[in-house]
């Protein structure tokens, strides 16, 4: 076998492992995703949060199942909120359907965690969470600075909508937390920058 024979070799080697690594993967962390679904609506509190760490592992081909992963923002239990909001998180933009239930575990929810997640989320979509400017501009006093970061971030980003955020936004330009005040004085520029021209 020459050279060129065995890197063809190798390539088909590469290509079938990597075959298989994918539906292990798929197998072991994906799941079904309509079995997945259905039991976020069981009566066990760890096997929702059982079935949202499934979701959570397949990433954006869980996007059918935002809307059910959106009402479990407003779960009785503390631990199958943090996993929805984290799921959503790694869901990404495909989740702005979840829009309202994600500010409002921003504005509302007592675990840090989950707020973060939220705030996380909301910056990935920021033309759909200017409708819930209102939960991102009490997000900016959040005890979390992540929190407060990616908040900052997504009313940067939506630019003049956000305008109404400038009063509650210019203390942050002077945060304890370093990444919050860049994220600050970033946001501040833009909104200003964007309301000039509009």
């Amino acid at each position: 076998m020459d050279a060129k024979q065995g890197q063809g070799l190798r390539s088909h080697w590469v290509i079938f492992l990597g075959m298989v690594i994918c539906l292990v993967t798929a197998g072991c962390g994906g799941g079904d995703l309509a079995k997945l679904t259905a039991e976020l609506t069981s009566d066990d509190a760890g096997a929702r949060y059982d079935a949202i760490k499934g979701l959570e592992a397949m990433g954006g081909k869980a996007a059918p199942a935002v809307p059910e992963l959106a009402q479990c923002l407003s779960d009785d239990d503390e631990r199958v909120r943090y996993r929805a909001a984290k799921a959503l998180s790694k869901i990404g933009a495909l989740a702005k359907d979840a829009v309202n239930e994600l500010g409002a575990s921003l504005s509302n929810d007592p675990d840090e965690q989950v707020r973060y997640y939220a705030a996380k989320t909301l910056d990935q979509f920021p033309s759909e969470a200017a409708t819930v400017v209102d939960s991102l501009i009490k997000g900016l006093s959040d005890k979390n600075p992540k929190v407060r970061y990616y908040v900052t971030k997504t009313l940067g980003k939506i630019g003049s909508e956000a305008y109404v955020a400038l009063g509650e936004m210019e203390p942050l330009a002077r945060d304890k937390d370093e990444a919050v005040r860049k994220a600050a004085e970033s946001a501040i520029r833009r909104i200003k920058k964007k309301h000039r021209a509009s």
